[in-house]
């Protein structure tokens, strides 16, 4: 409740103006239909998140990563996860959710100037096998949750940021998939061939920094395994390295990315991707080359234009694995302004080179009608 009245109270100041720091706060929503085979699926989603950054007036712009909740298809289930205690008993199940119930003392100043243990509890009367008189955490769904775990200081000539959870998947310069919704190509046959990229997420820091008409972002993962908030530096680990850079070349953007992870299972990867005008429209093709247990190169390109006022979209992309067959992959996507912040839009993909995946299902086309509203 305490951490609940202190972000109420930072979000009341930022409203008013007595907050130092800048609030940024975003919200989304989607409502989605899938056609794939015979059947037909619905889906609904959001997102909100929260941003805090703070000039520190001597050059340097602190932003940390703040808060952030979204809830798709990507994620297994429904609510909030809340982790249970260690400690926690009494475990029950209500209509297939996991509750845990425990107690905790903590200590309480009397008026005399004594201790004494005072019992953090909670009633929990309506439901039968639970005991009142202890805390309940509720456990059975999830959403894709993210709080304070990157923090980033900003000058006049680059960011520096560190964090647990830190991306740095920066070969994967593929252009030929442009799809937005995860719902689409859900379900769908297994590729044959795909492009493994190893370890690229875990604790680490980047800088990012721009140079004439150019752009430079290095990474580096300390534990490309990890994501725990306290990190042990002198500990063994796996590392990562990476950097990306973007080049003007005439008429053309160029980007070429590279990452090289050291795990067991060590894998190399060199990506690049051009774009330009044609067309009244945008032409992008990429190369990724992955150099690991079993080697993988996959070539892509799309074309992304406007007619009326519609975003319309084609990619297609052939990715090669040695020892295996190759998977060539068609998408596109239409989209419609229908309002401030809201849109309705449509998604295709088709596959050849798949086999049966983990249900058994082998259907390599589907489509989806969606919308989705920003807030």
């Amino acid at each position: 409740m305490k951490k609940l009245i202190a972000i109420i109270s930072v979000l009341a100041a930022g409203f008013v103006g007595t907050a130092k720091a800048d609030i940024t706060m975003s919200a989304g929503q989607s409502l989605e239909m899938q056609s794939i085979g015979s059947s037909t699926n619905l889906s609904i989603g959001g997102s909100l998140g929260f941003a805090f950054s703070q000039d520190l007036g001597n050059g340097i712009t602190v932003t940390m990563s703040g808060l952030s909740f979204g809830n798709d298809v990507a994620v297994v289930g429904d609510g909030i996860v809340t982790t249970a205690s260690a400690n926690a008993t009494n475990s029950t199940s209500v209509l297939s959710s996991t509750i845990y119930v425990n107690t905790r003392n903590v200590d309480g100043s009397t008026p005399g100037g004594g201790k004494t243990d005072i019992t953090n509890n909670v009633a929990i009367a309506s439901v039968t096998g639970l005991h009142e008189g202890q805390n309940t955490f509720l456990t059975s769904a999830a959403t894709d949750s993210d709080a304070f775990e990157q923090i980033s200081f900003a000058t006049a000539n680059g960011t520096l940021t560190y964090g647990s959870d830190v991306e740095i998947d920066y070969a994967d310069l593929g252009v030929g998939d442009v799809l937005s919704s995860d719902l689409t190509d859900t379900g769908m046959a297994k590729n044959t061939s795909s492009l493994s990229l190893g370890n690229i997420g875990g604790n680490g820091i980047q800088y990012a920094t721009s140079f004439g008409g150019s752009s430079l972002t290095i990474g580096y993962l300390l534990d490309n395994g990890g994501g725990a908030d306290s990190f042990d530096t002198s500990a063994t680990a796996d590392n990562t390295m990476a950097l990306k850079t973007a080049i003007p070349v005439g008429p053309l953007t160029a980007t070429i990315g590279y990452t090289s992870d050291n795990s067991t299972a060590s894998n190399t990867t060199m990506g690049v991707s051009t774009s330009m005008a044609a067309a009244n429209g945008t032409l992008s093709v990429s190369y990724v080359s992955s150099d690991a247990t079993t080697d993988v190169t996959q070539m892509g390109a799309s074309y992304k234009t406007t007619l009326g006022g519609a975003s319309v979209a084609i990619g297609y992309s052939n990715t090669d694995k040695d020892g295996a067959s190759n998977t060539s992959i068609i998408t596109g996507s239409i989209s419609q302004s229908i309002g401030t912040g809201a849109s309705v839009f449509a998604e295709f993909v088709s596959k050849s080179g798949t086999v049966a995946n983990s249900s058994g299902g082998t259907d390599t086309s589907a489509v989806l009608l969606g919308s989705s509203f920003a807030f």
